[in-house]
């Protein structure tokens, strides 16, 4: 689980720095944003997966509890994002952090040899 926040924040920085050099400062900080959006709710859900650890016969219920808790932490700060930054935020560097934070696990964990089998 770790490993992952780990991707996710490299794939972020990289992510801001490339929008730096497109955008200048403001798409770095619109990207860092939108990719905060989304990476501090799933340590959250990382969080309370590991409190519950030696709580085996309760994994499924929490798994569930920290999605969900992740989908709606992570609305929360969208909506704080745009009502604080409406002015100066960069809608496209911010799309690009969010869905590089949010998508990365699933390009990492891809196999497209297992396709249609």
């Amino acid at each position: 689980m770790n490993k992952i926040l780990y991707m996710q924040l490299a794939a972020l920085a990289v992510t801001a720095v490339l929008c730096a050099a497109v955008s200048g400062i403001g798409g770095f900080w619109s990207a860092i944003a939108g990719g905060l959006s989304y990476l501090l709710p799933s340590a959250a859900a990382v969080l309370l997966l590991k409190l519950f650890k030696p709580y085996p016969h309760l994994a499924g219920k929490i798994f569930l509890l920290g999605e969900g808790l992740k989908v709606m932490l992570a609305l929360v700060f969208m909506l704080l994002v745009f009502a604080i930054w409406h002015e100066t935020l960069k809608f496209l560097p911010y799309i690009l952090g969010l869905v590089t934070v949010s998508h990365l696990v699933f390009l990492a964990l891809l196999r497209v040899r297992d396709y249609g089998k």
